[in-house]
């Protein structure tokens, strides 16, 4: 059994990895910095920080000696904790997040409705509703199905895993819509939000409330393909119940997997990152 003792140090805002390779993401900033940990290794969580495993395996994590996993498309709120990956993580420290509403002056942040196509979205004119940079994170393998069971199932495709975070203030509802182009799930970052699904676009016909506290994921809903390579979604928003910061998390289809002589069998990732 591993054991595991208290970090003697203060890995703080990045963490440390002793092999792979780190980068920060295009939104990291001084306030929250967010780093993607690749190809592999050893990370040490010390201070409070959200990891995302953006993979289809389960990450182990050793506190005090015990294994525990964050689970394939999922987050977890972590501290003084040491992980061990195949594939990608992504951290984000919180420990200098005391103001998220001041990460939407950072460069590359939009409002809603400056965004391309966005303009004349009904209800968008306004909306407080803030994006980062988008940024691409990692490229993973898998089946349309084992991503969402109510896709037929078919041969292993690749898909471009593509990050973005959203900030709105209280009291925001951002807007109910049913089509993407790409799979999503969103993790909270900070701040109390729900997750919100309708019968049709009518707010008098929620079914679901799907409360997210810090940290948690919620996984990818049941979708359908739309035909156009796109996908149709239960109809839903996200409402923020206070001042609330998420990551979007999208999969992104990018053609049939690399035949099995030139996939890289030990990460279960394509090869054309």
């Amino acid at each position: 059994m591993t054991t595991l003792t208290t970090p003697q140090r203060d890995f703080g805002l990045t963490g440390e990895q002793t092999d792979g390779d780190i980068r920060a993401l295009s939104f990291s900033t001084p306030n929250l910095p967010v780093r993607v940990f690749q190809n592999g290794g050893h990370v040490e969580i010390g201070s409070r920080a959200i990891v995302v495993n953006p993979g289809v395996t389960p990450v182990p994590f050793y506190p005090s000696g015990l294994r525990d996993h964050i689970a394939p498309l999922g987050a977890a709120f972590l501290r003084e904790v040491s992980l061990r990956s195949d594939t990608t993580l992504v951290t984000l420290a919180l420990d200098r997040l005391s103001a998220p509403a001041d990460l939407c002056a950072a460069p590359g942040w939009r409002r809603l409705d400056t965004l391309p196509g966005m303009a004349s979205v009904p209800g968008a004119a306004g909306l407080p509703l803030f994006r980062s940079p988008r940024d691409r994170v990692t490229t993973i393998q898998a089946t349309p199905d084992r991503l969402a069971p109510t896709l037929p199932p078919g041969p292993p495709q690749c898909w471009g895993v593509f990050m973005n975070l959203w900030f709105a203030p209280a009291g925001t509802a951002c807007l109910i819509h049913n089509s993407h182009p790409f799979l999503e799930y969103h993790v909270q970052i900070s701040g109390d939000g729900a997750m919100q699904k309708f019968r049709r676009n009518d707010l008098s016909t929620l079914y679901e409330n799907q409360y997210l506290a810090p940290g948690a994921a919620h996984g990818i809903y049941a979708v359908q393909p739309a035909g156009d390579g796109s996908f149709l979604y239960p109809w839903h928003q996200y409402v923020a119940r206070t001042d609330c910061l998420w990551l979007a998390v999208e999969l992104v289809p990018e053609g049939p997997a690399p035949k099995p002589h030139t996939s890289d069998t030990h990460t279960g990732q394509c090869c054309h990152h």
